[in-house]
């Protein structure tokens, strides 16, 4: 799955925040097998697979952790990149609520009716029309680290430090 503009988030699904790109490394999709499998008396293996649960990551490398020191932020527009400190202010908020999470799609190859691929419905990200993704989660894992202070001076602005961020969504 392709990424064309990255990931929201929300808690009513009427307001959305969009978390930063700024040094955004790539979000990661992946697979939760909710299932139980035996094997039989007579040897066979029998599986029952309960569900498939979509685990979302992304993380940030020496993001700011002021908004307004990101480059994606614009002055004035409520739906800039949230950065750093907000980002950890969200999970503290809402680390034991359900969150909504809504990637933003480029293009993906569907399978067909018989379960096989059709290449013809891919499109790369550079010209596939735009779509989305929500899923409702948790946010089951978080890591904020402070990486380097800003005392001032230089190009940087003030008044902010450059943190590492890690979070992940587990779908309910």
């Amino acid at each position: 799955m392709q990424l064309q503009a990255g990931i929201q988030v929300s808690l009513d699904q009427v307001t959305w925040y969009k978390l930063t790109d700024h040094n955004r490394q790539p979000i990661k999709i992946a697979y939760e097998i909710v299932d139980k499998t035996n094997r039989m008396a007579d040897g066979t293996l029998r599986r029952y697979v309960i569900a498939n649960k979509h685990k979302i990551s992304s993380s940030w490398k020496d993001v700011p952790s002021l908004t307004t020191n990101a480059v994606d932020y614009v002055v004035g527009d409520s739906t800039s990149g949230k950065a750093g400190a907000w980002i950890k202010s969200f999970y503290e908020a809402n680390v034991f609520n359900p969150v909504y999470v809504k990637l933003i799609i480029a293009g993906e190859t569907n399978p067909s009716a018989d379960a096989i691929p059709d290449d013809s419905t891919y499109y790369s990200s550079f010209n596939a029309p735009t779509s989305s993704t929500i899923y409702t989660t948790y946010i089951t894992a978080f890591d904020y680290t402070p990486t380097k202070r800003n005392a001032g001076g230089g190009n940087l602005g003030t008044g902010y430090d450059l943190v590492d961020v890690t979070i992940e969504f587990t779908e309910v």
